[in-house]
């Protein structure tokens, strides 16, 4: 009997530890959950053109910490993904992961997410901090999420 008590001393406790866990995981709209699929694959390819066309929608916004930008059209995103993508291909960048959700809430067509993401380097080391983020802010228009707002929590082309 001894035994039994303290057998369920430690399987009761580890039993909750998990089940909380669970609680804690953070549930998305699947149709968010493919554009970030699409999102990340895109961006490890540097694919520019599907990012801008499929992904961003404009008016498009960087909040950054000094400054805000305003990309009006497809073309100022992609001339701006361009450069992006050239600065890191300069810094040896590999591809990236998406790690998790941090932050997720949707209401009438508009959704704030923000994700925990991994790059790494040509040789698949990590590139500069391991865990990253970014918010974003998507809206859905005729039946479809896009991204129009990102706030980097981490730098964006390093």
């Amino acid at each position: 009997m001894k035994y039994i008590r303290l057998h369920l001393f430690f399987i009761i406790p580890t039993i909750f530890i998990f089940s909380c866990d669970d609680k804690n995981e953070i549930k998305v709209d699947s149709s968010i959950e493919q554009v970030f699929t699409d999102y990340v694959a895109y961006w490890s390819e540097a694919d520019f053109e599907k990012i801008a066309i499929e992904i961003y929608d404009t008016p498009f916004v960087i909040y950054g910490n000094d400054s805000t930008t305003v990309m009006n059209t497809d073309d100022e995103i992609k001339q701006y993904l361009i450069s992006t993508f050239q600065v890191l291909e300069t810094n040896n960048y590999g591809y990236s992961i998406k790690n998790k959700w941090e932050y997720y809430k949707s209401q009438n067509n508009i959704s704030i997410i923000e994700m925990n993401f991994t790059r790494f380097l040509k040789d698949s080391t990590v590139m500069g901090e391991l865990e990253r983020s970014a918010s974003y802010v998507l809206r859905e228009t005729d039946g479809r999420y896009k991204i129009v707002g990102i706030i980097p929590l981490s730098p964006i082309s390093e």
